[in-house]
């Protein structure tokens, strides 16, 4: 009886550290996500100074207005034919060399990564 338990005690101690292991991987992952997210809620601020900063230069030298932005974001929503807040993409894809993640072709930076993209075209779709 006592060869049975020392057995079932080795087994036992084997799902257990499978467990564990298991338990680690997924708190890596858990972390990474964390850490992805952070880093494109970073991007999207950038990105949304960016953008500020280019409409308040624009109005700055053009006379454009708030109301003339608003206009040309609902002309450009509606060129697909629906009004859904989202802009035409253009056609093709690529996949990034660095992250292998699907971008557009005209694409200079990936979207996922961040890397710089030798092959894609900023006019690809012009």
């Amino acid at each position: 009886m006592i060869d049975f338990i020392d057995i079932f005690d080795v087994y036992q101690q084997g799902k257990i550290a499978e467990l564990g292991s298991l338990q680690a991987d997924s708190d890596r992952r858990i972390t990474n996500t964390g850490d992805k997210l952070r880093e494109l809620e970073q991007r999207y601020e950038r990105m949304t100074l960016v953008t500020n900063a280019l409409w308040q230069l624009l109005k700055e030298h053009t006379g454009l207005t708030d109301g003339d932005l608003k206009k040309y974001i609902e002309k450009v929503d509606l060129a697909d034919g629906t009004r859904d807040g989202k802009i035409t993409r253009p056609k093709g894809a690529m996949d990034c060399p660095q992250c292998s993640r699907r971008v557009l072709k005209s694409a200079t930076v990936c979207a996922w990564c961040g890397s710089r993209l030798t092959a894609g075209d900023p006019f690809h779709a012009t």
